[in-house]
């Protein structure tokens, strides 16, 4: 498949940038590493030295800041259902904007959808599915046939929003795309009635957005996740023990099951080329997601669409294009098609977290991000009513999720933390960010016995509103009855 001159150009003007950029970074930051050392509080003398030294310049914070940053974004939704006592969410950014989003609604006289959407590349993807993902799970359960389950209905919601997605983008364009010339492409946006609407979904197309979700219904408790979020039940035993299990897996190229499954998707002969480093083309690291169409389209768009796209929007994935571009051959590389379970309440089941990957790469410590993190996960919330810092069990698991072995983190040193102001001033302050941590974001449903009627106290949790009905809005486009996924017919005609 031939590259286009755009593609290759852009991407060795971004490979000479990228290396000499690091060049001056690395020679700007050996420079500054001392007065930034002495400014920011490394060797100063009001604070303790630390038990590791570490050259890294950060910013020391005192615990009201670190108290008000970790707090900034934290909620609570309060909820009338028999099993659940309160919703709460919190948010941590990392990138910026910051690319995480979350929804809580009710569906129905007693349903509560609750999600949370990892964005990537951008924020747009996440952010059109927030809402639009409860309204298409809403729309399907609601035209539930006998038949089908409430799995295979909520499944189907995911495929439908992410077909809508991509049919919006296809939309903009001519259909013969084989005789497309890059002035037509760039006529397409340009000549749109709403230029900048088109321009939208162009970026939210483009973007993409892992997307990890619960229905509650009564006692049944639905789980669906596209990508590599998570969501974990925590119970607490008769003996007092608390543990944590997670509801689905994660579709990660990093898990071996999920590689093989991705890998037997196509031919043979593509084997060796699909997952370099845990990653699809040795890219992007999530096996499902919404968005991210440049591993969705038909082949002709890669070379004929994509590359003359508005560059704001292509400049984006332009550095690495030719590395899609050079192994692509039997689309589409990505899904939003879940891994959905269904798990029935029981006593003794406390809350239902509900994180971005951002959360689970504190608790854990290899490439797949075992099920000891889930067993963290449910240790960490097992404090924090006995604890006296947070009273929004989300903030509690992002706190405790920053403090856990972060020595090790910082230094190879996997111990416990003996200075909390030290290694939180740590990860919160260091720049560039995203080197260091992810954009986290968690909600937390309380879940109670029916007969336990006590109401959640709602202090000092962010504020407070009740959660919001969805409302079923229209599709975001016209279903077709040719095959958008694989295109292939489509792009003929």
């Amino acid at each position: 498949m031939p590259i286009p001159i755009r593609t290759l150009s852009t991407a060795a003007a971004g490979i000479g940038l990228s290396g000499a950029g690091y060049y001056m970074f690395k020679n700007k930051q050996q420079a500054g590493t001392q007065q930034d050392l002495k400014t920011d509080g490394n060797i100063d003398q009001q604070h303790p030295p630390q038990q590791f030294y570490d050259s890294r310049p950060f910013k020391w914070l005192s615990p009201e800041d670190i108290n008000s940053r970790l707090r900034a974004g934290q909620l609570a939704n309060k909820v009338n259902l028999d099993r659940v006592r309160a919703v709460y969410t919190s948010q941590v950014a990392s990138n910026n904007p910051v690319e995480d989003h979350y929804s809580t609604y009710l569906i129905g006289s007693k349903g509560l959808f609750a999600g949370v959407y990892d964005g990537h590349i951008g924020p747009l993807c996440s952010k059109l599915i927030r809402k639009q993902l409860p309204s298409y799970v809403a729309r399907q359960l609601e035209n539930k046939t006998d038949k089908q389950s409430v799995e295979e209905a909520i499944s189907t919601a995911f495929e439908d929003l992410d077909q809508d997605i991509q049919q919006r983008f296809y939309d903009l364009f001519p259909r013969n795309v084989q005789r497309l010339n890059e002035k037509d492409v760039q006529d397409a946006v340009r000549k749109h009635a709403d230029p900048a609407a088109a321009d939208l979904i162009i970026k939210e197309a483009i973007h993409g957005s892992c997307a990890c979700a619960v229905y509650l219904d009564g006692d049944d408790l639905y789980a669906a996740n596209t990508g590599d979020s998570r969501v974990v039940i925590v119970r607490q035993e008769e003996d007092g023990t608390w543990s944590g299990r997670r509801l689905v897996e994660e579709e990660s190229p990093a898990n071996p099951e999920w590689k093989a499954h991705m890998i037997s998707q196509h031919p043979p002969n593509e084997a060796g080329n699909i997952i370099h480093r845990n990653r699809i083309f040795g890219l992007i690291a999530v096996g499902g997601s919404f968005g991210d169409i440049m591993y969705k389209v038909p082949r002709e768009y890669q070379i004929k669409v994509l590359p003359f796209i508005p560059y704001e929007a292509y400049s984006t994935f332009a550095r690495y294009h030719h590395r899609i571009v050079v192994n692509y051959r039997t689309p589409p590389y990505l899904s939003s098609k879940p891994l959905t379970s269904h798990h029935k309440l029981q006593k003794g089941d406390k809350y239902v977290i509900i994180g971005t990957d951002g959360l689970w790469d504190e608790l854990s410590w290899d490439d797949v991000r075992s099920e000891s993190g889930d067993q963290v996960a449910a240790q960490l919330i097992s404090t924090w009513k006995s604890g006296d810092k947070e009273a929004n069990p989300a903030t509690h698991m992002i706190r405790e999720s920053l403090l856990f072995d972060a020595v090790y983190k910082n230094v190879g040193e996997r111990v416990p933390v003996t200075d909390a102001t030290l290694e939180m001033s740590k990860r919160l302050t260091r720049q560039p960010s995203r080197r260091y941590r992810d954009d986290i974001t968690v909600t937390v449903i309380e879940l109670k016995d029916q007969e336990d009627q006590e109401a959640a106290p709602f202090q000092d949790v962010g504020p407070v509103t009740s959660a919001e009905q969805i409302e079923i809005q229209p599709r975001l486009a016209t279903p077709k009855q040719s095959n958008w996924y694989s295109g292939w017919l489509w792009s003929r005609l």
